[in-house]
């Protein structure tokens, strides 16, 4: 996979989303950065963002399974009734701090999930996906 032209970070913890940021422009100044705490505010930015499909957008997209407002898989079941052509710009991986056996195994079964990776993202991770 080549550097993306966009990251994309949806988690509940602001410190997470700073970690993440840090390791991108640690990997890519030129890669836009996007980080978002409530994950209905990421969804609305996708659905905004992503309709032109003339102007297409990779974008990897790290997402958080535990939060407050709405979960990741729930993220995920919206995102799945996105037009094609959008989910076509995405990567996703979900990124957490408790690796329980039942979010591994949903992971696996979701088609919308590349990988599971466990908090905190680093430069070596990044480097590990974009091979």
């Amino acid at each position: 996979m080549e550097i993306p032209d966009r990251f994309i970070v949806v988690d509940d913890d602001q410190v997470n989303n700073m970690i993440c940021e840090f390791a991108f422009r640690r990997f890519s100044a030129t890669t836009e950065v996007k980080t978002f705490l409530n994950p209905d505010e990421a969804l609305s930015f996708i659905e905004k963002e992503y309709t032109d499909k003339t102007n297409e957008v990779t974008t990897v997209l790290f997402l958080d399974v535990n939060m407050p407002v709405s979960t990741g898989w729930e993220f995920l079941e919206t995102f799945n009734a996105f037009p094609d052509f959008i989910k076509q710009q995405f990567t996703t991986y979900i990124l957490t701090s408790s690796i329980e056996h039942q979010d591994v195994e949903r992971a696996a079964l979701n088609p919308l999930v590349k990988d599971l990776l466990s908090k905190p993202l680093s430069t070596q991770i990044i480097e590990d996906i974009l091979k």
